[in-house]
């Protein structure tokens, strides 16, 4: 027998009087009016609510709403599970603590009384106007602002505050009994996307802005896992989730907790747009219309709606979203005009071609411009990766690198002390993720790991190494509409989340090694090339007496969707950095550079080093 199961019988007979008492039944004729306001938007005209005495419950043959002893105290009275079963089996249902406590708050409750002149003029100050605060019914408690928290018409608990600035202690404290839930609750629709705040004042202000579909966690940011199970089947019932939480720590750890509970239906803010901490202060400087900003850059992620008469964002705002990356070929850099955020590249290569090597330096130079990457891989090994990484940035100077014997051959590795060097450089802002090492079975599992680790972490750089090593197709059939929805969803999160995503690809087969690449030639669905914003090719050069005039291959810009520009640049792979340096064909040196792994003064923009292989020529 069930927990739940034994608890009802424990109660027996009983649970009806205690039902009826705590939610204030009405009774019309045999039946009684369904307290659940989600289900009747217009309070039950028609009564069905009916007690079933072998099953103790009541139902409602209206909305199908059923309701025990358990469901009264979990979902009304906001007790958890474990409360429940402690209370109920562990003593006399009549003498548990949830009945003192609630018989305590139903006491201290009765005190409550019109709000004082004073608390209304505080509030104003709070930019909260009289119809707002009516509409949320506070009260006054012995000389403080009381915030009433209603659940389906019952008053489940209340918090308090001082009408001033508050200088020491809580700010907020509860009524004796409370069990606040979420803050708001009786406002709202399922029709509706919800909105989701911290604070009852910024819950108020967030409403009077003319987003009324709003509630706040009155639990607090620390104690959401816990608010959101209790919630669960509220939160079950809406199809969308826009977080407005604070832009400080505690709202970071609101996001996180909300994308883990409903990571297909949580659709943060942007909070870049933002220039205060939390929804109060934006209103305070900049009225409804910055409250409508912040909502409308997460309700743009649910619907993919855009209305232009009421866009006030320039397009310096828009990309100062994001951070424009250099792939450290200067030419290629001018062309696309950097990696843009909110944008996708396609890499596309031959095996051994050079692509990894352009995505390794692509990568070092975001980490060295303060970016944070997150490089995806479905083949490589995790630390040899890293260390392609390290060849690039300790370069070709002997004191800062050794070499280890591995079997037959020797490998660069940094010094121990440049190691700690290394480490700090890219602390926090490179994360690897092997496909091949997880546990993540379908594509749709790994997307969404992708998903909420951009929203959750804010990578300004997603590397994904190769595009049908990661993904998880049976059946050849599949595999071109599998490449193109992907790559769709890869636009779609870029635009969203400002930050600039990189798939790594393979030519098919009627790419010859010595011929040149083109657009067609991209292996997979035309669909692929044509989502992407720019098509970068990597070709690797085989021609003997052109290698020894120092170009081992090139780089080619094959679609440029924003610019006319395609431009084709000769490159020299050097062997000492493991990196691709474009060539100046009009002095034919190699444009260099270095990267600033003990913080020094950095080499100029544009330097030109002469490398040692044109010291031999």
């Amino acid at each position: 027998m069930s927990e739940i199961q034994q608890i009802k019988e424990k109660v027996g007979q009983a649970a009806k009087d205690i039902i009826i008492q705590h939610l204030s039944l009405e009774k019309i004729g045999t039946k009684y009016r369904c307290p659940d306001r989600l289900a009747h938007r217009n309070g039950d005209r028609n009564p069905s609510l009916a007690w079933d005495e072998n099953l103790l419950q009541f139902k409602c043959f209206g909305c199908g709403k059923l309701i025990d002893i358990y469901s009264l105290y979990r979902d009304y009275l906001n007790y958890s599970h474990s409360e429940i079963v402690r209370e109920f089996l562990d003593k006399d249902h009549d003498q548990t603590n949830m009945a003192k406590n609630r018989a305590r708050f139903q006491d201290a409750a009765k005190q409550l009384s019109p709000l004082t002149d004073i608390q209304i003029d505080y509030l104003k100050t709070r930019h909260l106007n009289e119809e707002t605060i009516k509409a949320f019914q506070l009260k006054n408690y012995q000389g403080s602002i009381t915030f009433p928290y209603y659940k389906n018409g019952i008053l489940t608990g209340c918090k308090t505050r001082k009408p001033e600035k508050h200088t020491e202690g809580p700010k907020y404290l509860s009524l004796p009994g409370s069990k606040p839930g979420l803050y708001g609750f009786d406002n709202t629709d399922p029709e509706k996307p919800l909105v989701i705040c911290e604070g009852e004042i910024d819950c108020m202000i967030i409403y009077q802005a003319g987003f009324q579909n709003v509630v706040s966690v009155g639990a607090g940011a620390n104690s959401l896992k816990e608010l959101i199970e209790q919630n669960k089947t509220f939160l079950d019932s809406f199809d969308s989730l826009l977080i407005f939480s604070d832009n400080d720590e505690a709202g970071a750890g609101m996001d996180t907790a909300f994308l883990d509970a409903y990571p297909d239906k949580t659709k943060l803010i942007d909070k870049s747009i933002m220039a205060y901490k939390d929804a109060n202060q934006e209103y305070s400087k900049g009225g409804a219309a910055a409250i409508r900003r912040i909502i409308e850059s997460a309700q743009e992620k649910i619907e993919g709606l855009f209305n232009p008469d009421n866009d006030e964002v320039s397009l310096e705002e828009v990309f100062a979203r994001g951070k424009f990356i250099s792939t450290g070929l200067p030419s290629i850099d001018m062309a696309i005009n950097d990696l843009a955020p909110g944008c996708v590249t396609l890499v596309v290569g031959r095996s051994n071609g050079g692509k990894s090597t352009f995505i390794n330096q692509v990568v070092a130079n975001a980490i060295e411009s303060n970016n944070k990457v997150f490089l995806i891989s479905g083949e490589d090994d995790k630390r040899i990766l890293v260390n392609k990484v390290y060849q690039s940035v300790i370069g070709r100077d002997t004191k800062l690198y050794d070499y280890v014997r591995i079997n037959k051959r020797n490998f660069k590795v940094p010094k121990q002390s440049v190691l700690k060097h290394l480490k700090e450089w890219h602390k926090d802002k490179l994360h690897l993720f092997m496909k091949g090492e997880s546990n993540l079975k379908t594509t749709n599992q790994l997307f969404d790991l992708i998903s909420r680790k951009i929203k959750q972490d804010h990578y300004n750089l997603l590397v994904i190494d190769n595009l049908m090593s990661v993904l998880s197709v049976t059946a050849a059939s599949e595999k071109y509409e599998a490449q193109a929805d992907f790559t769709q969803r890869c636009c779609d999160i870029a635009k969203l989340y400002h930050c600039h995503i990189i798939i790594v690809l393979h030519p098919n087969k009627t790419f010859r090694k010595d011929g040149s690449l083109d657009f067609e030639q991209i292996s997979g669905s035309a669909d692929i090339g044509n989502k992407a914003d720019n098509i970068l090719a990597i070709i690797r050069e085989y021609d003997d007496e052109t290698k020894l005039a120092g170009i081992d291959g090139y780089c080619e810009v094959l679609k440029n969707r924003y610019f006319p520009d395609l431009k084709k640049i000769p490159l020299h792979f050097d062997k000492e950095t493991g990196l691709l340096l474009e060539l100046d064909m009009a002095t034919g040196r190699g444009l260099s550079y270095r990267f600033d792994i003990m913080r020094k003064e950095k080499i100029q923009e544009g330097f030109q080093e002469l490398m040692p292989w044109e010291e031999e020529s």
